[in-house]
C-alpha cells in the first residue's frame, strides 16, 4: 500500500471511530442528584418512553460505563435507564456517611421526579449489597430489582417487589446469596449458573448471552 493510501485509510478510520463515539455519546445525556447524605452523584440517562426505567448499580471494580452495552439494549426496547456512579468513582462525590445506599435512594428518588411510573434496579456486588441496604432502610417505589451475587445485605421484607437474584454455583458468595433468597418474601426466584464468575464478570463467560437476556425478559415483562 502507498504512503498516500496509508494517510488515507487512517484518516478514515479516525472519522469512523469518531462517528461511533458521537452515536453513543447521542444515546444518554449525563446528569447529577444529590443525596441524602450531602453526596453528588453522576449518572448516565439513556431516555426512551417515560413509563419504564431501570437503574443500574455497578461492582467495586466497575463504574457506570460497565452498563452501557445493556443500557443501550434497553433503550432500544423503549425502556430509559440510569446508570449510576457511586460516590468516589468518576466525578461522583460520596456523601459524608459514605454509605452506598444513599446513591441508590438518591437515583430512585431522581427517577420518580423524573415521572416514571415504575421503577426497576439491577445491582451488582457492591451494587446489590447497596440496593439490598436501601430496601431495608426505607419502603421505596421499586417494582422489581435483580441481583448479581449481592456482597451482603439483609433479605427483602416486601412481598410487592419481584425478586430476581442471580449467582454462579461456584464463586464464594453463593451461600450468602442462597440465604439472602430463601430469605426474602415472595414473589422471587433465582438463577445459578455454572462456573466461579462473580457478579458483572458473569458478563464475560459463555453465559454471557442468556444472563443479558434473562435480565431484559424479566425487567420488559409485566408481572
Amino acid at each position: 500500500m502507498k504512503y498516500f493510501d496509508k494517510i488515507v485509510l487512517l484518516v478514515l478510520l479516525i472519522m469512523f471511530s469518531a462517528n461511533n463515539m458521537v452515536l453513543a455519546q447521542d444515546k444518554f445525556e449525563l446528569v447529577n442528584f444529590d443525596t441524602e447524605d450531602d453526596g453528588k452523584i453522576e449518572a448516565a440517562y439513556f431516555i426512551a418512553k417515560k413509563n419504564k426505567i431501570v437503574i443500574f448499580a455497578h461492582g467495586a471494580i466497575f463504574n457506570k460505563e460497565s452498563w452501557y452495552f445493556l443500557a443501550e439494549e434497553f433503550q432500544e426496547k423503549g425502556v430509559s435507564v440510569l446508570s449510576i456512579d457511586f460516590g468516589g468513582y468518576g466525578n461522583s462525590v460520596a456523601g459524608h456517611t459514605k454509605k452506598k445506599l444513599y446513591d441508590v435512594l438518591g437515583a430512585i428518588a431522581y427517577a420518580k421526579e423524573q415521572g416514571f411510573k415504575e421503577i426497576n434496579v439491577v445491582g451488582a456486588s457492591m451494587g446489590g449489597a447497596a440496593v439490598l441496604s436501601a430496601l431495608s432502610y426505607k419502603q421505596t417505589p421499586i417494582s422489581k430489582v435483580v441481583l448479581l451475587a449481592p456482597a451482603g445485605g439483609n433479605p427483602i421484607e416486601s412481598n410487592t417487589i419481584d425478586k430476581f437474584l442471580i449467582v454462579s454455583k461456584k464463586e464464594g458468595l453463593y451461600q450468602r446469596v442462597k440465604k439472602i433468597y430463601a430469605e426474602s418474601k415472595e414473589p422471587k426466584r433465582m438463577k445459578e449458573f455454572p462456573g466461579n464468575a462473580h457478579a458483572q464478570h458473569m458478563f464475560k463467560t459463555i453465559h454471557a448471552e442468556e444472563l443479558k437476556t434473562l435480565i431484559m425478559d424479566f425487567i420488559i415483562s409485566s408481572k
